[in-house]
């Protein structure tokens, strides 16, 4: 095992191999987003839970750390970009520019286990190449520290049409460069057909997790797309506002947990975990 795996493997269930993240980082583009509005608070609920890792800001990174002090604490994993989508706090758009907040040293000092970063597509030309850039100066510096770097390619520019933002084959390219870019570990959505996502991950040959993006209209559907995408090959999922703006977030992440160590059924999960309308 070497440095990267070893700082990786704080963030997976060591009977599993898997793992169940949480993230509370959405503030940092997102504003003051509902569900959210006391991440410290959440945070404590999660780690009481026994989520396996979460992501978080630099600034939520300071003021948590005590929350982290457990053997059997989550893994921690630094959102160090920001891809500010409006001139407005809180108000969203297309990409204004993209710029790194926090550096590789200051995930060492704060004890991070993995770096993060967002590849947007389809933006400007000139906030495209901004975004490459930022991307690929990061992992060469994750490199330089043997620090993991997780990338998220996401389909929010003006170019992809919104009806193309869910498209298998722009996904499979996206992520692609985002490998090629120097990714150790990629966050990208489940493309719907458990066969075509199995393929995508064989190839992508670095682990892969898969992201909730935005609130679904129903649990089961989340949990589906859990089920789905480990059963082809995701290391774990990266689940968000579909968690923490749920009403029953503790029995939502707890029939996560189940269906992503345990293998199980996503009818019995729903009943076991009091998750049935």
């Amino acid at each position: 095992m070497n440095v990267k795996e070893l700082r990786m493997s704080r963030i997976l269930n060591p009977k599993s191999g898997r793992s169940v993240i949480i993230p509370v980082d959405h503030g940092i583009v997102m504003g003051n987003v509902e569900g959210l509005e006391d991440p410290i608070k959440v945070l404590k609920q999660l780690i009481n839970i026994g989520i396996d890792g979460t992501l978080l800001s630099p600034g939520i990174g300071k003021i948590s750390l005590d929350l982290f002090s457990s053997k059997d604490a989550p893994g921690r994993i630094l959102t160090a970009d920001i891809p500010l989508l409006s001139t407005v706090p809180g108000g969203s758009g297309e990409v204004v520019g993209h710029e790194i907040i926090a550096d590789v040293e200051f995930a060492l000092r704060y004890n991070f286990d993995i770096v993060k970063v967002l590849l947007p597509w389809g933006e400007r030309e000139h906030v495209q190449m901004e975004s490459v850039r930022v991307v690929s100066e990061l992992a060469n510096e994750c490199d330089r520290w043997n620090v993991p770097i997780m990338v998220e390619p996401v389909l929010w520019g003006e170019a992809i049409p919104k009806e193309k933002r869910n498209d298998p084959k722009i996904i499979e390219h996206a992520s692609r460069m985002a490998l090629e870019i120097g990714a150790d570990i990629l966050k990208i959505p489940y493309t719907g057909d458990k066969a075509e996502f199995k393929d995508l991950v064989s190839d992508l040959k670095v682990p892969v997790f898969i992201l909730g993006g935005p609130k679904m209209d129903n649990v089961e559907g989340v949990l589906k797309v859990a089920k789905e995408s480990v059963e082809a090959g995701a290391k774990g999922i990266v689940f968000g506002r579909n968690v923490w703006q749920n009403p029953k977030m503790k029995d939502l992440v707890g029939a996560l947990k189940a269906i992503v160590h345990d293998n199980a059924e996503i009818s019995n999960t729903m009943n076991d975990f009091h998750l049935l309308r």
